[in-house]
């Protein structure tokens, strides 16, 4: 399982998020999450105001609009500021694709934002 340490690093470095340090403070990792019908790897609450989910792309032309959809809904019934999806992936192809795909999605808004990490972006998680 994923330490707090390891999730602030993977937020902060990873993701780039430059969250307060007290954010850090309360943090809520659940592995095999359901989501819109598919099984996340992780999905992390991060002092419940950033709602991360992290998940295998899939057939990325169904996945994607599902899960930025769930992601949104998700943080806008619960209050938090940001949602980030993270696809995992070591494949540069899709990962164009996904943000072209990402930049037509009505569901996407500026606090919304996209993420394709190599699988060994994710190693410890």
């Amino acid at each position: 399982m994923m330490s707090d340490e390891n999730v602030r690093t993977f937020v902060r470095n990873t993701l780039g998020c430059d969250c307060d340090e007290e954010v850090f403070r309360h943090i809520e990792n659940e592995h095999g999450a359901s989501v819109a019908g598919y099984t996340l790897r992780n999905k992390i609450n991060v002092g419940n105001r950033l709602l991360v989910y992290i998940a295998e792309p899939g057939d990325l032309e169904k996945t994607l609009p599902e899960l930025v959809n769930a992601g949104r809904d998700e943080r806008d019934a619960r209050g938090y500021n940001r949602f980030r999806l993270v696809l995992v992936s070591d494949d540069a192809a899709l990962k164009e694709r996904a943000f072209k795909a990402f930049k037509k999605l009505p569901a996407a808004d500026e606090k919304i934002h996209l993420h394709v990490v190599g699988k060994a972006g994710i190693v410890g998680l």
